[in-house]
């Protein structure tokens, strides 16, 4: 059975959906809690400014989550007015940080294998990409609206957030920003991974002389290369079930959302956490001479 026939197969059954969506929120708030603890603790003992963004993404998709958590358990004659204001300022830095995290870690390893020029190419290109995307996120917050599911859910959730209805295939009001958000979050990892085979098809040209002097800078390019495999591969399959999510309106887009949170987040520590071990020095390298 694919995941459309078990989408298909769960869209007429809201309370079923509630449970696998807080069960789901639950377990990732788990996760968030545990990257915002490794993350603060790679920051104080490294100092290393990079650790913050993964840090303050963290911190804001946990208070995100434990938003709706604290909503099912204490939401139960509420508007869902303060739900709703919780979700948009925690949705603010959960994960436009790592956008950036990922243009910073990009320029950081470009300046070291390519001319100035080429640098300064690479790194307007990447900012105006995270510019994008930026600005396209936060045009798709304002698409947002709150809606109480007591009912729909037989009581067991209340509050949720909901982006402007279908009418006849469209949005109504035109404001469906998510598409863009999508497009320009894809657009960015795929260059910074086209960067980086580049980068690394460059150093194995020399990787004895790579080795030696920029141990550290390889183990950036070989780490940075796999996570944004792993980001890119995930944003193109998992984006699609969010699009289809929201057009039928299931409850459990959520899940989509937290998943994909959850790679980007792992990934992007991961990029920045690099660890390598000093290599040895050879006789006969030429570099030595």
């Amino acid at each position: 059975m694919g995941i459309r026939n078990v989408l298909d197969e769960i869209k007429g059954n809201p309370p079923v959906q509630s449970r696998i969506g807080m069960t789901s929120i639950i377990m990732s708030d788990c996760i968030y809690l545990w990257y915002l603890y490794k993350s603060v603790n790679k920051y104080i003992k490294t100092k290393d400014i990079k650790f913050l963004f993964t840090s303050v993404a963290s911190l804001f998709a946990f208070l995100n989550n434990l938003n709706d958590i604290v909503s099912f358990l204490f939401s139960a004659n509420s508007d869902c007015k303060k739900f709703f204001y919780v979700f948009i300022a925690t949705a603010t830095l959960n994960w436009t940080p790592i956008s950036w995290l990922q243009t910073i870690r990009l320029m950081s390893i470009t300046k070291v294998f390519y001319t100035r020029k080429t640098y300064k190419t690479i790194s307007c290109i990447t900012i105006l990409l995270s510019l994008i995307y930026t600005a396209s996120y936060y045009l798709n917050l304002t698409n947002y609206d709150y809606e109480n599911i007591s009912k729909q859910t037989d009581y067991f959730m209340y509050c949720t957030v909901k982006q402007q209805k279908y009418i006849n295939g469209t949005v109504e009001k035109d404001k469906y920003y998510t598409l863009y958000v999508m497009i320009s979050d894809i657009v960015d990892s795929a260059f910074s991974f086209g960067i980086l085979v580049l980068t690394t098809s460059m150093a194995l040209e020399n990787i004895k002389h790579l080795q030696f002097h920029h141990a550290k800078i390889k183990r950036m390019v070989e780490e940075g290369l796999f996570q944004f495999i792993v980001l890119t591969i995930s944003k193109i399959l998992i984006y699609p079930i969010i699009i289809y999510s929201t057009q039928n309106n299931l409850m459990i887009y959520d899940i989509t959302w937290d998943f994909l949170s959850v790679i980007v987040i792992i990934c992007s520590f991961r990029m920045v956490n690099v660890k390598y071990k000093r290599v040895k020095i050879f006789d006969d390298d030429p570099y030595m001479q």
